[in-house]
């Protein structure tokens, strides 16, 4: 958003896509806060913000409770406004205010599904015998439901504790294959970094219409100059010796994988090579090649 003009084509979507996630890392956060005050004086296990695959399948779950008689699926919806569900298509919707406009969403419960599906496969290719539930939850505070469909719990989070207990009531002891804690390091152990591509790439922007230059959190430009062994801002003259770390990961998050001392000159508005080695050598990169075709990484 620093680094594209504000007329740019694709502003209005990026910020469309800062919105939705920024809104689900609050609604995660309200769901691990609510979940503190959970206790039951069975063994139990939360773990949160899951990454998992089977082969080419990927997940991204939200919560997951462990527990002697099944593990529950926790998806968090931070969507506000009128909630809205329409038996006949299965579709949701939400209106911001009473009459206004109508906003089309994905159906959680597909997604809740989905990720049941996944957690029964991945136990079964690991031999745990465990039940898997599902909860929705829905953490903006303003929310308000017209309908909820029958094919899965949907709450709110102030009620999510309370459906939790009932899930458990609900459910009947099982013979479990592994105890709970080695079935948390084992899902702990098979985590996959989330990758996504740069972002110029993701959102369709010509890396020629990123601004170059690094980043000074004093005033917000992007004119910290590289003067002896720290930067100055030529704007507003605040000093900043680590800012060139910034620019480093927005290179890697918004332009390309592979990084070059040209490549960082051209990005970061230092013309020194010797300074761009010196700054390049600072971080734990993957380097291959020699000095002047050096080429940098993000390790894995």
């Amino acid at each position: 958003m620093k680094r594209i003009p504000y007329n740019h084509s694709q502003r209005d979507y990026v910020e469309n896509q800062l919105h939705r996630a920024s809104a689900g890392i609050r609604g995660e956060g309200k769901m691990v806060k609510k979940f503190r005050e959970f206790s039951i004086e069975e063994s139990h296990l939360p773990m949160w913000d899951l990454n998992m695959k089977i082969r080419d399948w990927i997940v991204q779950i939200d919560g997951l409770l462990l527990t002697d008689r099944c593990a529950i699926v926790m998806d968090s919806k931070n969507v506000s406004g009128e909630i809205h569900y329409d038996t006949a298509t299965e579709e949701y919707y939400k209106k911001a205010v009473p009459g206004g406009e109508i906003l089309h969403l994905d159906n959680p419960v597909f997604q809740l599904k989905k990720h049941i599906d996944f957690m029964e496969k991945w136990f079964r290719l690991h031999d745990i015998n465990l039940p898997v539930k599902g909860l929705i939850v829905f953490t903006a505070n303003n929310c308000v439901f017209r309908a909820k469909p029958s094919g899965a719990l949907i709450c709110k989070t102030y009620q999510m504790n309370d459906y939790l207990y009932r899930i458990l009531r609900d459910s009947p002891q099982v013979a479990v294959s592994h105890p709970i804690q080695e079935i948390g390091k084992l899902i702990a152990a098979n985590q996959v970094p989330y990758k996504i591509p740069p972002l110029s790439d993701l959102y369709r922007i010509d890396v020629r219409d990123v601004k170059t230059g690094v980043y000074c959190a004093g005033c917000g430009t992007h004119r910290m100059q590289r003067i002896k062994k720290s930067w100055i801002c030529a704007e507003c003259g605040s000093k900043d010796a680590s800012a060139d770390r910034l620019a480093v990961q927005e290179y890697f998050s918004l332009i390309g994988n592979e990084l070059t001392n040209k490549k960082f000159r051209e990005f970061s508005g230092v013309h020194n090579s010797a300074a761009v080695w010196r700054i390049l050598a600072k971080y734990d990169l993957e380097v291959t090649g020699e000095r002047k075709s050096r080429i940098y990484k993000m390790k894995k």
